[in-house]
């Protein structure tokens, strides 16, 4: 088995809270060849600043490691952001970039991924949590109904969070 991509944890929380960047925290579109336009997801900053209260969080992008480092340079939490996992990382399969919690180096009973692609957590299907995808609506409110529920698990202690 490959070495884990994360060293040991040096947080305190037991909770691992891996996040998609594209579609699930902001969203670019390419305009022309040189011009595009990034969007933040309503609530992705305020997320971040909550839900890293209560666990480590890990962006695990199908993106490239230049484009998801200057698009999450447009977040104002992403200091809250303890580690990145871009391209490299996925495993290519059957056209989607697979997000193996496995080879993150977590405990899988205290690591929850979101991702608006379910395929992208097809090999730990129970934990992942799949978000709709957002392009550009100002109104959406997924991550704030969201939060409650991922905060709600850690208060409570749940054992294992694929129950």
């Amino acid at each position: 088995m490959p070495a884990p991509y994360l060293r040991p944890k040096d947080n305190q929380s037991p909770y691992t809270l891996v996040l998609d960047l594209d579609e699930t925290l902001l969203h670019f579109e390419e305009i022309n060849d040189n011009e595009g336009q990034l969007s933040i997801r309503p609530g992705a900053d305020s997320f971040l600043k909550l839900l890293s209260q209560y666990f480590e969080i890990v962006i695990f992008t199908a993106g490239t490691e230049e484009y998801a480092d200057w698009a999450l340079s447009f977040m104002d939490n992403y200091s809250c952001i303890t580690h990145r996992l871009y391209r490299q990382h996925a495993l290519p399969f059957n056209g989607y970039y697979v997000k193996d919690l496995s080879r993150v180096g977590r405990d899988l009973s205290k690591t929850i991924i979101v991702d608006n692609i379910a395929e992208n957590f097809q090999l730990q299907p129970n934990n992942g949590i799949f978000i709709k995808t957002w392009i550009s609506d100002p109104k959406d409110t997924c991550l704030f109904d969201l939060a409650p529920l991922l905060i709600k698990m850690v208060k409570s202690g749940i054992a294992d969070v694929r129950d």
